[in-house]
């Protein structure tokens, strides 16, 4: 009796110590618009406030809605700032505590969600997302922390919803083309859906790179005029990478897609096998390499294989080794890759060959890379031709990209 008193009491404390939850002022203020294509609202939510933040923009349903965010925040004093996407928290006391449950289970507190209208149902939308709206309404923004708690909380995001413009909105009917060729299926002016992950690390303990992430963020800026649905990630760990690449499979087609995958940063080949070296990785020792960085074979499962796709998967990834020097393998770059068909591979140098990071805003493979890639009309083959060309003579023959395709049909970049 006396423990079930002193509980009531530290309870009724609590909460007549609890601040009044936090309200947006300006609720009454938000103009509700429904975006045309191509335009864009901005927003910005806090970690502090209680309720739901109303964006101001009616969604409609099948339309598709690319959402961004910016910022940092946390959920308690005792827990760091993450990014949006929630992760990064280091202590168990901020990520599964029983008192405090996620409004998303399985999520992390410090994740940026949504729901459209007020009795919808709640979803994740972290740094990154693309949104296909499943009916009418307003979009409502807010963190995934429990429900009046949110008193203790410090930092804002700043969201960014702009709608699929009309070459985005046309791709996502996914109509597959009906022209053929004696070679296959022609993708050169095919509507198909375009997915593409791209990921740039930069930021290692040993051996820091200098471009990677600067690439990752051109090849996204340029796939997205390409009319890509773009899931970006930099300077990430193995847990974000391998999240980022589990969200790129849920979002490809299997009955016609184009699937696009680039890399830039350190990539290793152990036992014949390559690996893409996440942010943060402790490897002591060679065998800890296939524990601690990212199989490229989960890649190519990801993309999987169809008569009609085209997987397109680039690595900039074949800088020098980059674990301790006293855990180095005699293998330098990487290795040749098993890849599904329908699938064209380009590597910055030739298997087994180290590449350059560039002296400039670029590695000297995504500079040509980005160069070529822009030129309308140019197919695949003729990128990747001219790529070779361009790095072959920047580096004096020292760096030789190498391509390799089991890819039948034709696709451009830039139709004509």
């Amino acid at each position: 009796m006396k423990h079930f008193l002193m509980t009531l009491l530290f309870l009724g404390l609590f909460y007549a110590c609890t601040p009044k939850p936090l309200t947006y002022n300006d609720s009454n203020q938000v103009q509700e618009i429904q975006l045309k294509s191509g335009t864009s609202q901005q927003s910005r939510v806090s970690a502090s406030v209680e309720e739901w933040r109303n964006t101001g923009v009616i969604v409609k349903q099948g339309k598709t809605y690319h959402i961004t965010a910016k910022g940092r925040w946390r959920t308690n004093p005792a827990c760091n700032f993450t990014q949006p996407d929630g992760t990064g928290l280091y202590q168990g006391f901020c990520t599964k505590s029983p008192l405090w449950p996620e409004i998303i289970k399985g999520y992390s507190h410090s994740m940026l969600i949504g729901k459209i209208g007020e009795t919808g149902q709640p979803f994740p939308i972290g740094a990154d997302y693309s949104l296909k709206a499943d009916n009418n309404g307003i979009l409502l923004l807010r963190i995934n922390d429990t429900v009046n708690t949110n008193y203790d909380n410090e930092g804002f995001v700043d969201v960014i919803i702009r709608a699929a413009s009309t070459p985005n909105e046309i791709n996502e009917q996914r109509i597959a083309s009906q022209e053929s060729t004696q070679t296959g299926i022609d993708l050169a002016t095919s509507i198909r859906k375009r997915t593409a992950l791209v990921i740039g690390n930069s930021a290692y303990r040993f051996s820091p790179l200098k471009n990677p992430v600067n690439d990752a963020k051109a090849i996204a800026e340029q796939l997205r005029k390409m009319h890509f649905e773009v899931i970006l990630k930099v300077d990430v760990n193995q847990q974000d990478m391998e999240q980022a690449i589990d969200l790129f499979s849920r979002k490809l087609d299997p009955e016609g897609q184009i699937a696009l995958f680039y890399y830039a940063g350190h990539g290793v080949q152990v036992n014949g096998d390559n690996y893409l070296i996440p942010i943060g990785a402790h490897i002591k020792r060679q065998n800890d390499v296939r524990y601690k960085a990212v199989n490229i074979g989960q890649i190519m499962g990801s993309i999987g294989e169809g008569g009609d796709n085209l997987n397109i998967v680039i690595l900039d990834a074949c800088r020098d080794n980059p674990l301790p020097r006293s855990f180095r393998s005699a293998s330098r770059g990487l290795a040749r890759v098993e890849s599904p068909k329908g699938t064209i591979l380009g590597f910055a140098t030739s298997p087994g060959s180290v590449a350059s990071d560039g002296e400039g805003d670029h590695g000297v493979y995504t500079k040509h890379l980005l160069a070529n890639m822009r030129k309308p009309g140019y197919s695949l083959e003729q990128v990747f031709k001219e790529v070779l060309r361009g790095v072959n003579t920047e580096t004096n023959g020292q760096q030789t990209p190498w391509t390799e395709s089991s890819f039948t049909g034709n696709f451009s970049f830039i139709p004509n």
